[in-house]
């Protein structure tokens, strides 16, 4: 990976590589309650739910915020041990639903650290004309399988808009802890509070929206490359830059319907580069999908190669 594009991977704030949390030393959990099968003991913990302001639905799918100095120290305990359990669990299933999404350092009382990230929670998806795209969405972008990608996607403004008081966002990727030093940009929390909302929900780019519909298959693709674990956050969202451009190429240039399929593209585009993408008897392909007089999924494309050739492929990956 080029050294100059990982540099540019960085530049919406801090990003650091960090150790497990050590709940003991205080700061604030983000919980997402139905990832434990325990309900009496997480409401023991006695948090406070993200609602968003005339929320009426399930409540399901809502973060809940936790004030370790508020718990004892039998609930630390327990917390640690689940911490340390999901990360174990993530070196074998990475892409597992996290119970503990996020350790946070903050400014706040625990109700406006709530109220804040409730606040963010729905997005009504707009084009450039302010025209709007279906209906709103509620957005996880707590989930550390999403805010990892989105700390690479984002602006500094919007990072700083999202995290609103706070000031370290420690969060899980794969089998790794990153430490995101929140970007501190002049009167962000001011201005997104001030932001016009449409029936209480928060315009978001249709742009930015379309990008993050591809967190689960970028996801998805990085697990399948298997990436060294010692990667920095930079170099990880490097990759993870390489295979949204790859899905990309996938979905509107080369008419992959199936997501399986834009996967898989994206998997052998990044891994063997040039190798896969030149190759001379897919040349053609790609210009039979690009003017889609090729319809049929990936095995229509692995006809093409025999074994041998496939062999030789497998062979070319660094």
């Amino acid at each position: 990976m080029d050294a100059n594009a990982i540099q540019l991977m960085s530049g919406t704030g801090k990003i650091s590589n960090c150790t497990m949390p050590i709940l003991t030393e205080g700061g604030y959990l983000l919980l997402d309650p139905i990832a434990f099968s325990d309900a009496a003991q997480i409401a023991a913990l006695g948090g406070k739910l993200c609602v968003p302001t005339n929320w009426s639905k399930d409540l399901t799918g809502l973060p809940l915020i936790v004030d370790l100095g508020e718990c004892e120290a039998w609930q630390l305990d327990w917390l640690q041990e689940l911490l340390v359990a999901e990360h174990e669990t993530r070196r074998h299933r990475p892409l597992e639903r996290a119970g503990i999404c996020a350790y946070l350092r903050a400014t706040g009382s625990l109700d406006q650290l709530s109220s804040h990230l409730a606040s963010q929670l729905l997005v009504l998806p707009t084009d450039h004309n302010g025209n709007r795209y279906d209906g709103g969405a509620l957005w996880r972008f707590f989930d550390p399988r999403v805010f990892a990608n989105l700390c690479w996607m984002l602006e500094a403004n919007h990072i700083a808009a999202l995290a609103g008081p706070m000031k370290i966002w420690v969060f899980p990727w794969f089998d790794g802890w990153f430490e995101y030093e929140i970007p501190v940009v002049d009167g962000i929390a001011r201005r997104a509070e001030q932001e016009p909302r449409i029936a209480g929900f928060m315009p978001i780019g249709m742009d930015l929206w379309q990008r993050a519909q591809h967190i689960a298959l970028i996801n998805q693709v990085a697990v399948r490359l298997a990436l060294p674990r010692d990667l920095l956050y930079p170099q990880r969202a490097a990759w993870a830059q390489c295979i949204e451009t790859a899905l990309v190429v996938a979905a509107n240039l080369l008419h992959w319907e199936s997501h399986e399929d834009q996967a898989l593209y994206a998997e052998h585009s990044v891994r063997h580069g040039a190798a896969f993408q030149e190759h001379p008897k897919l040349m053609s392909y790609w210009t039979l999908r690009k003017q889609k007089k090729a319809r049929g999924n990936w095995t229509e494309l692995t006809r093409l190669l025999t074994d041998e050739e496939h062999t030789a492929l497998i062979s070319s990956a660094p």
